[in-house]
């Protein structure tokens, strides 16, 4: 990964399964983003993540221990996101 990190904010995002809808953000730092990639492996082209990537539930416990989110909503789908820091 590039030392050069973009001027980003990460979340882990919950969509409402019915509509699509966002839910709910969780804030994602640098350091735990860093972790988060040995269990999300982001494509080649993407090493900061900055595209969506799914978070699979079987992942949850790993992901939890990183992010300190809680359990997951049944009713959402989980996905990393990232956009221009403000």
């Amino acid at each position: 990964m590039s030392s050069e990190a973009p001027d980003a904010v990460w979340m882990l995002e919950g969509f409402s399964k019915a509509d699509d809808t966002l839910v709910t953000e969780h804030p994602i730092s640098r350091t735990q983003l860093l972790r988060l990639r040995e269990l999300i492996t982001p494509d080649p082209d993407d090493p900061w993540m900055l595209h969506c990537y799914p978070v699979p539930r079987e992942l949850w416990p790993a992901v939890d221990a990183i992010l300190h989110c809680g359990p997951p909503d049944p009713d959402l789908d989980y996905l990393t996101g990232a956009s221009a820091a403000e």
